[in-house]
């Protein structure tokens, strides 16, 4: 089975691949003795081919491997960057070693390996350089700054490059479909509050978790604007005593699937409920 995961530039120091080949979106930025990998993808040959089409473009070995959040799309694609820093905020950290959450991913893994080679190999590992607000990470003069946001998930991050005015949102943003939003872990007040501080740094790229890339600062207005009405239509729900299957969810990214929109709505209603 022939497995290709090209990565696009974005500027002269950061790539990406949007095409949804490894499910999740990835990225990288190099700074100048070494490269960092943005999420690992599903599977564990994307995230091979990745880390070996990073240091191609770069010349320059990958050093660290950012992980923005939890989920098995960014995640599952770790074991070809086992000999470098895998780093994530504590708190994703805390949730994949959730007993729960690990034994969720243990199915979740045997099922993928029923697809085929391309789900075979898959090895659960945990980040192991954490932070809790906000780190640096610094090569002589360029550096990026990496957010511990929560939102999406708990433990959801974005990373900002300066330098170019790139920031890697990872599931903070789905472009031009309907967001999952129902995670557990989903704090939609801490997920508005991110978009917004993501917007303020006025960057001229930004890479989404899930769909194609965007330009400017104001790309980030419709994002803001569909979670802040969503949550205006829950807390009416919760008002009236709606039953969440009819309660409607704004159609700016068009008709929602069916499952994300009610797992979603359901997460935001329980959220609400006991605010």
């Amino acid at each position: 089975m022939k497995v290709s995961y090209d990565l696009e530039s974005i500027t002269p120091h950061t790539v990406a691949n949007t095409t949804g080949e490894g499910r999740g979106n990835t990225g990288g930025v190099a700074l100048r003795n070494f490269c960092i990998a943005i999420d690992s993808t599903m599977f564990v040959k994307t995230g091979e081919i990745l880390r070996k089409n990073l240091e191609n473009k770069f010349s320059v070995p990958v050093k660290y491997l950012v992980i923005t959040h939890y989920h098995g799309d960014h995640i599952f694609g770790i074991k070809p960057f086992k000999d470098v820093c895998v780093l994530s905020s504590e708190m994703t950290s805390k949730i994949m070693l959730n007993s729960e959450t690990k034994s969720r991913y243990q199915v979740f893994i045997k099922d993928l390996a029923k697809e085929g080679p391309i789900g075979e190999g898959i090895e659960y590992i945990v980040p192991t350089l954490l932070f809790t607000e906000k780190l640096i990470i610094q090569d002589e003069d360029l550096f990026v700054e990496i957010f511990h946001t929560g939102g999406h998930t708990a433990g959801s991050s974005f990373i900002s490059f300066p330098h170019e005015k790139v920031v890697f949102a990872g599931d903070l943003i789905f472009e031009n479909t309907f967001p999952y939003a129902g995670d557990p872990t989903c704090n939609p007040e801490l997920l508005i509050e991110a978009l917004e501080k993501m917007k303020n740094i006025k960057a001229d790229t930004y890479v989404p978790g899930h769909g194609p890339i965007m330009k400017g600062a104001d790309s980030l207005e419709k994002h803001i604007n569909f979670y802040k009405d969503l949550r205006n239509i829950i807390k009416d729900a919760i008002s009236d005593d709606l039953d969440p299957a009819k309660v409607s969810v704004p159609d700016v990214f068009g008709e929602p699937d069916e499952g994300r929109k009610n797992v979603t709505v359901n997460t935001w209603l329980n959220f609400y409920k006991n605010k």
